[in-house]
C-alpha cells in the first residue's frame, strides 16, 4: 500500500513537472517573440538614426561649402578693392 501511495506521489510529481514544464516552455516561446519584436524595432531605429545622421552631415557639408564661396568672393571683393586703390594712388602720382 505504501509503494502504491509512492508511486501515485512519484505520478503526480512528473505530472506536476510536466505541466510546469510546458509552461516554461510557452513563457520562453512568448519572451522569444518578444525578443524577436524588439530586435526589428531597434533595427528600425538604427536605420532612422543612421539616415537622419546622413541628412545631417550632408546639410553641414552643403552650408560649409558655401561658406566657402562667400569667403571666397569676399576675399576676391578685397582683392579688387585693393587693386582699385593702388590703381587710383599710382595715377595720382
Amino acid at each position: 500500500m505504501v509503494g502504491q501511495f509512492m508511486e501515485k506521489a512519484d505520478c503526480n510529481m512528473v505530472d506536476k513537472m510536466t505541466k510546469q514544464a510546458l509552461k516554461n516552455e510557452e513563457v520562453w516561446e512568448i519572451e522569444k517573440h518578444e525578443l524577436i519584436m524588439e530586435k526589428d524595432q531597434l533595427r528600425a531605429r538604427w536605420r532612422f538614426s543612421q539616415s537622419c545622421c546622413n541628412a545631417l552631415q550632408s546639410i553641414v557639408k552643403n552650408e560649409l561649402e558655401e561658406k566657402k564661396r562667400v569667403w571666397i568672393v569676399v576675399v576676391c571683393l578685397i582683392g579688387t578693392l585693393v587693386a582699385m586703390l593702388f590703381g587710383v594712388i599710382l595715377e595720382m602720382k
